[in-house]
């Protein structure tokens, strides 16, 4: 496989993105040819549709690249991958997992070809592709003895999507070979960000108009049910938030809507309070749309439990430390991450960025400097936190 970033530039970039592009050569870049490969990975796999019911595109990619390491993936019922990398140094054979998201909701058929010049890679969604192709240089850079582990590695790469991880996880979490050490979640943007993981439901509701189609009841059930619960104080203490993530009643020929959809999410540091609203939420829109003669539905989209954040302090503090020697600058904030599945029990987990940037709903554009910090960090991170010290 002897192809590097460089080389693509120079040899066919226009013919093969049908766009102009620049090359790192002269620029002072400091990108490596390690880093280069995770960018061409990454943008080969931006190019290809998502989401798709198994990602059978991105999973077929991934499966050719692995097996062309030497290495024997498996796939499971869901179209998720999984491979194991065994480690000659480990006194044990509890591995660390490192997990992604094979899939894209961004993915566009033109606007996801890639744009580059020295600094930076721009398309549509090409940060969701930068996960699985930074697993793929962990599976080729142990493949080929750059990088070695001192446990066992386990790399999934998942075909459901991680907004809703239950099902991707439980057959890990059941499995007595299986069962991480520590898990870690990679991503493509926020590098420069340490996420604390917090609970989170995301509901639909979906409210049914009747035949008179001369009234705008559904729009005016949907505001009335957004304005509601946005007003409840949900704690005293603030620990559980509501968003309003989507309102949408589409208009057909002029007619009023006769459909309309409200998605929610609540995030909260407290089960019973995560528990509470997302119950108090479904009665309320129930309510509303019974009092407008309307039928509404509420549906589940996904549930992130709080977790034990407490179980990964010390994962969090390599992981600024790292990033010290590599002078990112962290800043802390709080979300839903699926990392959080694992610390429920009892596991340490976190979510990693590979990558500094800025992720649009048109084009993300990625400092490609920035790769290299990031790969090196990953890397650094799995021999200290499964190192004899590192827990």
């Amino acid at each position: 496989m002897g192809f590097s970033f460089k080389t693509l530039l120079s040899s066919g970039l226009k013919r093969i993105f049908g766009r102009a592009a620049g090359t790192l050569k002269g620029s002072g870049s400091q990108v490596s040819p390690l880093a280069d490969r995770l960018l061409v990975d990454a943008i080969r796999l931006a190019e290809l549709a998502s989401p798709a019911p198994g990602e059978e595109p991105r999973a077929a990619f991934t499966l050719e690249r692995l097996k062309s390491f030497g290495l024997l993936p498996a796939v499971d019922d869901t179209g998720s991958i999984l491979v194991r990398l065994h480690s000659e140094q480990a006194a044990d054979e509890v591995p660390i997992l490192l997990f992604t998201d094979l899939g894209s909701k961004r993915w566009h058929p033109t606007e996801s070809l890639a744009r580059l010049n020295a600094e930076e890679a721009s398309g549509a969604g090409l940060s969701d592709s930068l996960g699985t192709a930074a697993l793929l240089s962990i599976a080729e850079n142990y493949s080929t003895g750059v990088f070695r582990s001192p446990r066992d590695l386990l790399l999934l790469f998942s075909a459901k999507s991680l907004d809703d991880p239950n099902n991707s996880f439980e057959p890990i979490l059941q499995s007595t070979e299986s069962r991480p050490f520590a898990a870690i979640g990679v991503r493509g943007f926020s590098l420069d960000r340490v996420i604390h993981s917090v609970g989170s439901y995301r509901l639909r509701v979906t409210v049914l108009g009747d035949a008179d189609r001369t009234s705008n009841k559904v729009t005016e059930t949907l505001i009335d049910t957004a304005r509601t619960i946005l007003s409840i104080a949900w704690d005293g203490e603030n620990k559980t938030k509501l968003f309003i993530r989507r309102i949408e009643a589409a208009t057909v020929y002029g007619l009023t809507p006769d459909e309309g959809v409200l998605e929610i999410e609540i995030e909260s540091t407290e089960a019973n309070l995560l528990e509470l609203a997302m119950n108090a939420v479904k009665a309320t829109a129930g309510k509303i749309g019974d009092a407008a003669g309307l039928k509404s539905e509420t549906t589940l989209l996904s549930f992130i439990p709080p977790g034990k954040p407490e179980k990964s302090l010390e994962l969090f503090e390599i992981v600024r430390k790292l990033a010290r020697e590599q002078r990112v600058k962290l800043r802390e904030e709080t979300g839903a991450d699926p990392s959080s599945f694992f610390t429920s029990e009892g596991i340490p987990a976190l979510s990693l960025g590979i990558a500094l940037g800025r992720e649009g709903t048109d084009r993300d554009i990625i400092n490609i400097d920035s790769l290299e910090k990031g790969r090196k960090i990953l890397e650094q991170l799995i021999v200290e936190a499964g190192g004899p010290g590192g827990f």
